[in-house]
This record gives structure tokens, C-alpha cells and sequence, in this order.
């Protein structure tokens, strides 16, 4: 009886040895995140992020045509990370402001068109899963929603590099969903 004991005791010892390294891994996993999130709070904007912000400020009527083609020769010449701007458009298009992602749609299409560094960032900074959710999110307003669809569309028909990727054929078929 003391021998089934034992055994029990040690099978609840390995799962809880398992459980815990699991519960280790995850916890690590997140830490790092927050530590990003939190490094990235306490350094405040930097020069990329404060282009995106002027080129989508809440304030502007309209696009400002200028800054974003400016700002597509600064990361042409590397004056500028196009990692760090990609990042910052990502930003902004998650604000839940409608004039704010929609300039940041404009801007991003205008960098994916005319940077060919930029077009290769959207994928690995995880833009488009952004843009998924942005189109699944009811409360988006219906110009952004078909901006945001067009810009799928234009991008698997315009180059075979994305089809290729796992988060764009994810992508694709969402688009296909809003289409049918």
C-alpha cells in the first residue's frame, strides 16, 4: 500500500516538475514582451516614431503627401530604420482614433510602394496581423476596413514574395471572407 503511495506522490511530483517549467517558460516568454513594452515607455518616441506621428496626426485634414514621400527618401537614403517606421505605423494603426488609422494605411501603402526595405518589414513586424484585426474589429469605420482590404489585394497581386508567407496567406483568405 505505501509502495502505490509513493508512486502516486511521485507522478504528482513529475507533473507538478512539468507544470512548472511550463509555467517557467511562459513566464519568461512574457517578461520579455513586458520588458520591451516597458523599455519602450520609458524611452520615450524616437526620430521614426515622431515622423509617423506627424505624417498621421489627428489634426490633418487630409494626407500630407509631401512628408510621406519625404519620409519614403529617408528610409530609401537610411536616414531613417525602416524596422523602427514600420513599427510606428503598426502603432498607430491600433489607436482607436478613425482619421489616425487611416492616415496610417495611407502611409504605409505609400512606404510599401516606394521602399523596398519597408515592403519586406511589413511581414516581419507582424503588420498584417494588425490589419486582420483592424478589418475584424466591428467597431472600424467602413473606409478603413476597405483600405485596409484593398491593400491585401493590391499587395498579392502586385508581388509573389508575400504569397509565399504563412501570415499573408492567413491574411489573403480573411480578405477573400469580406469579398465573397
Amino acid at each position: 500500500m505505501s509502495d502505490n503511495l509513493m508512486e502516486k506522490v511521485s507522478a504528482f511530483g513529475e507533473r507538478l516538475k512539468i507544470g512548472g517549467a511550463e509555467v517557467g517558460r511562459k513566464m519568461s516568454a512574457g517578461m520579455s514582451s513586458m520588458s520591451f513594452k516597458v523599455k519602450e515607455l520609458l524611452q520615450g518616441p524616437n526620430q521614426e516614431d515622431k515622423l509617423v506621428e506627424d505624417a498621421t496626426a489627428e489634426t490633418l485634414d487630409e494626407p500630407d503627401w509631401a512628408m510621406n514621400l519625404e519620409i519614403c527618401d529617408m528610409i530609401n537614403h537610411e536616414k531613417v530604420s525602416s524596422v523602427e517606421l514600420i513599427r510606428g505605423i503598426k502603432k498607430r494603426i491600433v489607436i482607436k482614433n478613425a482619421r489616425v488609422q487611416y492616415l496610417a494605411l495611407l502611409l504605409l501603402e505609400t512606404c510599401a510602394m516606394n521602399c523596398e526595405k519597408a515592403f519586406s518589414e511589413v511581414a516581419a513586424e507582424r503588420v498584417l496581423d494588425e490589419i486582420v484585426k483592424l478589418i475584424d474589429d466591428p467597431q472600424t469605420v467602413v473606409n478603413n476596413r476597405n483600405k485596409a482590404l484593398m491593400l491585401i489585394e493590391a499587395w498579392g497581386e502586385s508581388t509573389s514574395e508575400l504569397r509565399y508567407l504563412p501570415v499573408y496567406e492567413e491574411t489573403y483568405k480573411v480578405f477573400l471572407i469580406f469579398v465573397s
